[in-house]
């Protein structure tokens, strides 16, 4: 049946995007906070004592009013902290989440009240701090005014006849309406919600969550509101209570289900450990999302489709290895491969000679390890000619190009732990402009989950790197522990769960010769190449 509005109603229909510049946030929402070009975002933060959520609103306004447009103002009321405290802890705490804008404080006009002024890459704006004070827990003797919903309203109608307002913040909405009943707070966040959206004005709610029995609250569903983000304290098997961010309900847009995981990190972290609870990339909160999520976000950014692998056999990096195959065929680039060592065998000493022979071809490539860190895998490095003129400089540092991570054991969560390492291998975390890595050693993942408690599926996450890896051009090798004898025929080994995963398959092991042992490797598996079947010899020094 035809449209009787017209072919062309439908595509009058437009949306725009509110770019929170959140890490991690955007992620998960697909972008940002999509909402239509006629109207304004309005969100929801919910949550317990704790979680988060004033922080989080802080950091949305403060980065829309520092990227904002010239002569636009921003507005934030808070029941529970004076402006002065507010801005104490964005200044100190931090650091204004380092957007290096100069910020100036305006004379002060009437107490309760701060005004900051902000000269910005797009022109000078203003964000306005007020203490709200609600009659219902007003003391009689309490000097001020008394600050509520309506009130909040008629102020942000007499600012916009000034000048354009673009967000307004309320935290936290519920206790400036304890005094009216249950129904009437429902009408009143209503009516709040339509007239900030008709007048084009962003509007972020804050609400502290309240026992699902309890009315006292409205719901999410009783706002109405087009963006609920819900935080939380998760508690581990480990008896530690994970940071936890769900997107409860995105009206406008696509966005990753799930519970992913956050941090808030203050102005004084490092960055001398990449994949660790304690270094983030700025001050401010940063949200991981989950392993399933970043999977999704790698496919649905390449559109399903899969980068082909190469067609020219790569160097491994070790002469043996590239003899185990024939008629001119080899692992490519691409390819992902696992190398099996039973104890005793040099496997960090191959990883590295895989990284090498990138190196020597200009290329960018990153050490990931769980039980060498940094001065061990110099010291090989230096001991070794088949790496030393590679991996380290004429004064003994690594190669700018050979970039190498230490995991210590830490309490992060699986989300992070991927989000960081596809960051490094972007070229993340480093100085000058960021440089792409080509190849990637992990060595090794044997019982991942303890160095790293909350990792509780690690075959998945395992799984689902290498296919990340994968999406971002990287030929990276795993190495993983086995038991020793895995080699025989005898052996309770089964190595069917490597083989579906990686497109090449290694093991390294030592074989009695002659009343000695002898170190051999054979390959299990090699898509698309010829390969020699049963045990070879392996010489580990052999330039």
């Amino acid at each position: 049946m035809a449209d009787p509005r017209g072919s062309g109603y439908f595509g009058r229909v437009s949306f725009a995007t509110l770019k929170t510049g959140i890490d991690g946030l955007d992620g998960i929402l697909g972008g940002g906070i999509r909402y239509p070009d006629d109207g304004a975002v309005f969100a929801c933060l919910a949550g317990g004592p704790g979680t988060g959520k004033t922080l989080l609103a802080l950091e949305l306004v403060v980065r829309a009013w520092l990227h904002g447009q010239d002569g636009t103002t921003y507005l934030y009321y808070s029941v529970e902290h004076s402006p002065e405290s507010i801005h104490k802890k964005l200044a100190a705490d931090f650091d204004w989440f380092r957007c290096d804008v100069p910020i100036t404080v305006l004379p002060r006009e009437v107490p309760g009240k701060l005004v900051l002024q902000a000269d910005g890459p797009r022109g000078r704006t203003r964000l306005i701090l007020t203490q709200a004070r609600p009659a219902a827990i007003q003391q009689p003797s309490t000097r001020g005014t008394t600050v509520d919903i309506e009130w909040i309203l008629a102020e942000i109608e007499n600012h916009g006849r000034v000048a354009p307002v673009q967000m307004v913040v309320i935290d936290n909405v519920g206790l400036l309406l304890t005094d009216i009943d249950y129904y009437q707070k429902r009408t009143t966040l209503l009516e709040t919600r339509r007239r900030l959206l008709e007048s084009g004005i962003h509007g972020i709610f804050v609400m502290e969550e309240a026992h699902p029995r309890d009315l006292r609250l409205p719901s999410a569903e009783e706002f109405s509101t087009d963006l609920m983000l819900h935080l939380s304290f998760r508690e581990e098997a480990t008896d530690f209570k994970a940071r936890a961010i769900e997107i409860a309900k995105a009206r406008h847009q696509y966005y990753y289900r799930g519970v992913h995981h956050f941090s808030i990190a203050g102005r004084g972290i490092t960055r001398d450990v990449y994949l660790g609870a304690r270094n983030e990339r700025g001050p401010g909160i940063h949200i991981y999302p989950s392993v399933a999520a970043q999977l999704s976000m790698a496919r649905d950014e390449a559109q399903f489709t899969v980068p082909a692998r190469g067609d020219t056999p790569i160097d491994l990096g070790h002469p043996d290895l590239n003899a185990a195959f024939q008629n001119g065929s080899g692992p490519a680039l691409r390819s992902s491969s696992m190398l099996l060592a039973e104890p005793g065998t040099r496997a960090t000493f191959l990883a590295l000679r895989f990284l090498a022979a990138a190196l020597r071809q200009g290329e960018r490539v990153l050490f990931v390890s769980t039980r060498e860190d940094r001065d061990a895998i110099r010291r090989i490095c230096q001991r070794e000619p088949a790496l030393s003129s590679a991996c380290l400089t004429a004064d003994g540092r690594f190669h700018p190009d050979f970039r190498v991570v230490y995991l210590h054991p830490e309490f992060i969560a699986p989300g992070k732990f991927t989000w960081d390492l596809i960051r490094l291998c972007q070229g993340g975390h480093a100085d000058g402009a960021p440089r792409r890595v080509a190849r990637m050693a992990f060595d090794n993942i044997f019982r991942l989950q303890d160095r790293f408690p909350l990792i509780e599926d690690q075959r998945f996450l395992i799984a689902a790197m290498v296919d990340m890896l994968r999406y971002e051009g990287v030929t990276p090798l795993f190495v993983d522990m086995v038991p020793p004898g895995a080699h025989r025929p005898d052996a309770d080994f089964d190595p069917s769960s490597y083989l579906v995963g990686f497109d090449n398959v290694f093991h390294v092991f030592y074989a009695e010769d002659q009343d000695r042992a002898a170190p051999r490797m054979r390959v299990l598996k090699s898509v698309g190449n010829d390969f020699a079947h049963g045990a070879l010899p392996i010489e580990w020094r052999k330039p």
